[in-house]
């Protein structure tokens, strides 16, 4: 029987390893007064602009309140008003439609992929981004062992600087896993072993619960209090739904045979991506994240969904769009914007849709991540930046101006919440004069708790834009 880590994780067969949340009852006096509780960073992204009459809170500047997302897009965010943020008026650096006067290099579209997370420009034959990414940056500072920041996608892989948002480095493409078996079994730190034991347990397709039994038994004999006890139990359901929403899905369970593995998981990289198993395989990402950073396994991550100028055919969850998400947003019935409109539908209707149910998926990552309790009567979300971002603001303009973000939890209470703040000294939020992204980046790296050697803040993120930080947006 192997002991119990104190970083709070339950080894077991084959060298498999099981994170766990953080349990009070294990931590001791002098943590609790120290605080424990890791800060993490989470970006949700989504492509091809968006609704822009919809998107943002039906009331003033100011608190948010049960009215603010009456008859809007945000509408699924309804209940979680205290724990929201959202900033009015940034306009994307490098600017679009060549307004920095650089060389150009990509389309809007590209720009918006590739400078969206870096606040760089793009480089070389391949449009890449000419530097790191926010994420990667943290996770650089944050993660344990140093491990790069979770990058996951939903739909197809695609190639190109429209397929990823994540940069490790210049021209360093970060692509993001699509297939939420990988992803987990990489989490699990299970792998394929090499020793006759635990391949065993992978042929009979074991639970990775069952192969950390006696570390989870003694555990469970240690003199825990009942709110850990809830914990645990919403943590080994959450691990165990994984597993069975992976098996419904036609995905590998959490065991699989060295000998199909490659195999299978090749396969079934066409299937992960494709329209039909587009919102289970967005949910099981969502699932298998909460669960990363919940354990601490990684303090820095990404979800993707499709890829920059694409995007699904909505045909789910009531809706049956004749035109995929590109296409839609720009009011043509294909890529290159042709045609005389989508014919007889509001394309803008169509857009609010769309935008509407990502916020669904939006809110269901939040409440994953709410309901993981942590030191001080906080949550995981409660200690997390979650950062709703765009490629672009209106689509049809390929516009980079009054960028739609939301920002959710307060990174342990340095940012505030419960406000829709315009934070443009410009009348009209939609400008380039002011507020520049790179001065959010640079905002929420310094609230996870990123620093300069010397202790002090960040004064900036990025090649573009200007120093300092949104200080409207801190507590």
């Amino acid at each position: 029987m192997s002991r119990l880590s104190r970083r709070f994780f339950l080894r077991g067969l084959g060298g498999m390893t099981l994170g766990l949340p953080f349990l009070e009852s294990l931590a001791g006096r002098k943590a609790h007064a120290q605080g424990m509780n890791p800060k993490r960073f989470v970006v949700f992204f989504e492509c091809n602009g968006v609704n822009m009459d919809r998107i943002f809170p039906a009331t003033p500047y100011g608190a948010l309140t049960s009215a603010s997302f009456t008859n809007t897009s945000l509408a699924p965010l309804a209940g979680l008003e205290s724990k929201i943020l959202i900033p009015r008026g940034i306009h994307k650096v490098p600017k679009g439609f060549n307004f920095d006067g650089e060389t150009p290099v990509g389309c809007d579209h590209q720009n918006g992929m590739g400078g969206k997370l870096t606040a760089q420009q793009l480089e070389g034959n391949d449009h890449y981004s000419a530097g790191q990414s926010i994420d990667q940056f943290i996770a650089s500072r944050l993660n344990p062992a140093g491990r790069r920041s979770l990058t996951l996608k939903v739909g197809p892989r695609g190639s190109g600087v429209l397929s990823v948002i994540s940069y490790a480095g210049a021209s360093q493409p970060v692509q993001g896993e699509n297939n939420p078996w990988t992803a987990f079994q990489d989490f699990m730190s299970a792998g394929m072993p090499n020793n006759n034991a635990a391949q065993k347990a992978y042929d009979r397709r074991i639970s990775v619960l069952d192969m950390v039994k006696s570390d989870m038994d003694t555990l469970k004999a240690k003199r825990l209090s009942q709110k850990d006890k809830d914990k645990l139990d919403l943590h080994y359901t959450s691990i165990r739904e994984v597993e069975m929403a992976m098996q419904q899905t036609g995905l590998p369970a959490c065991s699989l045979p060295d000998a199909t593995r490659t195999e299978l998981m090749g396969l079934n990289a066409s299937n992960v991506g494709s329209d039909a198993n587009y919102k289970q395989v967005g949910r099981l990402q969502m699932d298998v994240m909460a669960i990363a950073l919940a354990c601490d396994h990684t303090r820095a991550a990404t979800l993707q969904w499709n890829n920059g100028s694409s995007g699904p055919t909505f045909r789910w969850d009531g809706m049956n769009h004749p035109y995929h998400h590109h296409a839609i947003s720009h009011n043509a019935t294909t890529d290159a914007g042709s045609g005389t409109g989508i014919g007889g539908a509001d394309y803008k209707v169509l857009l609010a849709e769309i935008d509407t149910w990502y916020m669904q998926q939006y809110r269901y990552l939040l409440d994953k991540l709410n309901a993981y309790q942590e030191a001080g009567g906080t949550t995981v979300l409660d200690n997390s930046v979650v950062l709703y971002a765009n490629e672009l603001s209106d689509g049809l303009e390929h516009n980079f101006m009054d960028m739609p973000f939301i920002i959710a939890g307060s990174a342990g209470g340095y940012l505030k919440q419960g406000q829709y703040i315009k934070v443009t000294a410009q009348q009209n939020p939609k400008q380039f004069q002011d507020a520049p992204h790179n001065k959010l980046l640079t905002t929420l790296c310094n609230a996870v708790g990123v620093r300069n050697t010397d202790g002090s803040l960040l004064n900036n993120f990025g090649a573009f834009g200007d120093p300092g930080e949104f200080t409207q947006l801190k507590v």
